[in-house]
């Protein structure tokens, strides 16, 4: 299945590869049009094997069949029902792949805490935990939003992150993790502060006395964190489905997630919720609801950055 960029700027597909040969011999797409295929990689049509035989470059115009703006910038409607009912329907018409991937990514986190575990080199895997975690989540999530939209991704596609955006991915996860985090800082400083006579004293400073302070700070922070947090909440998958470097894609998810904030808001903390029943459930049940809810969260970003409304 093939994405399309026409002559107006906007976005149509998915298309097939019949279609797209329907549509050079109409003059309706050129060697120049822009496509993503089944990769998520945007190229130029010339550059795909499969259409390398195609007319000479000629100025193209999409018809106005139905596609959506790939810089939506409008108003959207989230149900965040239907985002979990449409996350559940993915999952149940592809179970063993949307297992599979979440297994693997869960396998490869768990690989990555048990080698830091190790004494002197398990620093060494900690550090490489933290370097790769933006490009992991990054191809996970996208993973889920390319079953969303209707395709069957390869379980190697979880690591399309590292091949097509590592730098940027690791910034647009460490940059609003840390912009995030600032509001607490002070906080957690002052909290740090107030142990050091609880800790030296033994027992002559009462506790609460002395991390009253530090912690009425941290909750007062807390809800500047969350907003942000939630602001930027679709950085990740916005790097690799639109090629957008973070900062950037951190400004078009504040910008559209502002519209409704407390949706976007409501359907995080549900997904929340959701995780934990799972872990409830012995942890197993985290392998099927871990899923879900990204899943889920994808369909909230097709509603919410492309204003497509649940399936």
């Amino acid at each position: 299945m093939y994405r399309i960029i026409g002559g107006d700027g906007n976005e149509y597909g998915p298309v097939t590869a019949e279609q797209m040969r329907q549509w050079i011999a109409e003059n309706r797409v050129n060697g120049d049009t822009r496509v993503q295929g089944a990769d998520g990689v945007w190229k130029t049509l010339r550059e795909f094997p499969e259409f390398a035989e195609i007319p000479p470059p000629q100025v193209a115009t999409m018809p106005p069949v139905q596609g959506l703006p790939v810089d939506f910038d409008g108003d959207y409607r989230l149900d965040i029902g239907g985002c979990l009912g449409s996350g559940w329907r993915v999952m149940r018409s592809q179970f063993g792949l949307a297992f599979g991937v979440g297994l693997v990514f869960a396998g490869i986190q768990v690989a990555l805490a048990l080698l830091g575990a190790i004494p002197l080199i398990g620093t060494i895997f900690s550090i490489g935990s933290f370097v790769i975690g933006g490009p992991l989540m990054g191809g996970l999530v996208f993973f889920y939003l390319r079953m969303v939209r209707g395709e069957s991704p390869e379980l190697g596609n979880l690591f399309d992150g590292f091949r097509r955006a590592f730098g940027q991915l690791f910034l647009g996860q460490l940059v609003p993790g840390l912009l995030a985090f600032l509001p607490m800082l002070p906080g957690m400083v002052v909290l740090l502060v107030g142990l050091i006579p609880v800790l030296v004293s033994k027992g002559d400073v009462p506790p609460l006395a002395a991390l009253a302070p530090g912690l009425l700070l941290i909750l007062l922070g807390f809800p500047v964190t969350l907003y942000l947090q939630t602001c930027w909440m679709f950085t990740l998958p916005l790097i690799l489905d639109q090629g957008l470097d973070f900062w950037t894609a951190m400004g078009r998810s504040r910008r559209q997630v502002g519209r409704h904030w407390w949706l976007c808001c409501g359907l995080t903390v549900v997904i929340g919720l959701v995780n934990l029943l799972g872990l409830l459930c012995c942890f197993v049940g985290a392998l099927v609801t871990f899923p879900l809810s990204l899943l889920a969260l994808m369909q909230g970003y097709e509603v919410v950055i492309h204003g497509r409304e649940s399936r």
